[in-house]
């Protein structure tokens, strides 16, 4: 492991991803990036550790702000649980993501305690950055495949007192607006310097316009769990597409949603204000079957993640029976969703990979530090091929992940 000395990577095509420099070379020191040279293929140091990216493209590490898990664990249960996700996710490119979780109290307690671990102690994989609560302050009306008994009335004090067991941990809050007391709880949190963010809602465009008057500012996985858009009644879709105050996350799995969509969203926001995530699961990473997600049973098959009582089927839509599927989370990793934005949308590597790393590290206030490759930044960053396929990731100068170039 290379750590705490300086070293180089050199070779590859460096996508920052403002620009795209070919052959460039990145000098990494104390875990900081200490100059990104943009000359091509310039000599490096004798007494310069080296790593060869040749043929390859060197690109910052991928920021996940919406995942519950993978390889059979949540990321609310342990630290070795989390630790073992980090290392699940850094094998596909992640290098920072956010604990998500929400249901009762206990639950979130728990959740809080293993983030605030996870963040003092360090992980082995992908940094924990902090805590995404996908709730449960949420609209049973749209519950997606979360358990809609679980949801409650907004509550500040169960908000600081999350706050408080994670050391102030928390980045994101997803929440319906249009539920009562949660206006209030929506100018609390944004007071506290939280995002706010519109999820599992069936809320009206007009009770969205005063959602984001209130403070909300970002849309939890556009087009899934939410009012969607008629042109009478615009709903949560409507806003998400056509508010220039909101950021929108996309599942970009290819099931969550299709192609087509994917585009709209794009072409409405722009590749500024979209945030590619996982919302992964513990199926993640984990073989056809059968297995428990937040008290619920799911079923892997065909590359999606289901509820059982759902008929699974191709995952070539188009069928009557497949508009039955309800989806339960995904099995998507951040590196697939990369490669779809560039197979299935046609977008560039360049604006699919700012997507997943700069733009969400803005989004949670980490902007100063990740998402890109420029000077000062903390070194993350991982070595891809052309199909996006992994061979090393770093993390504050640290190789995580590495795979024989």
């Amino acid at each position: 492991m290379l750590e705490e000395k300086t070293f180089a990577i050199s070779g590859g095509k460096v996508i920052t991803p403002f620009e795209v420099i070919e052959d460039g070379v990145i000098f990494i020191e104390k875990g900081k990036i200490s100059a990104v040279d943009l000359r091509k293929k310039s000599k490096v140091p004798e007494n310069v550790e080296e790593i060869d990216a040749s043929g390859k493209i060197v690109i910052p590490g991928f920021i996940d702000i919406h995942t519950h898990g993978g390889v059979g664990k949540s990321v609310d249960e342990s630290y070795d649980a989390i630790n073992d996700v980090s290392k699940f996710f850094a094998k596909n490119g992640t290098t920072g993501f956010l604990s998500t979780f929400a249901g009762p109290m206990e639950m979130m307690s728990t959740g809080a305690s293993v983030a605030k671990e996870a963040i003092e102690k360090g992980t082995d994989g992908a940094q924990v950055l902090g805590i995404h609560l996908e709730g449960p302050y949420l609209n049973p009306k749209k519950p997606g495949a979360a358990d809609s008994r679980l949801f409650r009335s907004p509550s500040i004090e169960e908000f600081e007192q999350i706050m408080r067991e994670s050391n102030d941990a928390v980045k994101l809050v997803s929440i319906a607006p249009e539920i009562e007391g949660a206006l209030d709880f929506i100018r609390h949190i944004t007071a506290r310097g939280v995002v706010a963010s519109v999820g599992h809602s069936y809320a009206t465009y007009n009770q969205m316009l005063e959602g984001v008057k209130a403070g909300i500012s970002h849309v939890c996985h556009t087009y899934n769990a939410m009012r969607e858009l008629h042109h009478r009644e615009p709903g949560v879709v409507g806003a998400a597409l056509s508010l220039d105050e909101l950021t929108a996350e996309l599942i970009a799995d290819g099931h969550h949603v299709s192609p087509p969509a994917m585009k709209i969203l794009i072409r409405a926001k722009g590749t500024d204000r979209v945030i590619l995530i996982t919302d992964s699961t513990i199926a993640a990473g984990m073989p056809e079957g059968e297995y428990d997600f937040m008290g619920r049973k799911v079923v892997i098959k065909d590359g999606r993640c289901v509820l059982p009582r759902s008929p699974v089927t191709s995952a070539l839509a188009g069928t009557p029976q497949e508009e039955k599927v309800t989806l339960a989370g995904s099995i998507a990793t951040m590196s697939g969703d990369v490669r779809n934005i560039v197979n299935l949308v046609g977008l560039p590597l360049k604006e699919a990979v700012k997507m997943a790393t700069i733009n969400p590290a803005r989004r949670i206030g980490f902007g100063d530090r990740k998402g890109s490759l420029e000077v000062g930044k903390d070194a993350d960053l991982s070595i891809i091929s052309e199909d996006i396929k992994v061979y090393t990731t770093i993390v504050e100068g640290k190789i995580v992940y590495n795979e024989s170039l």
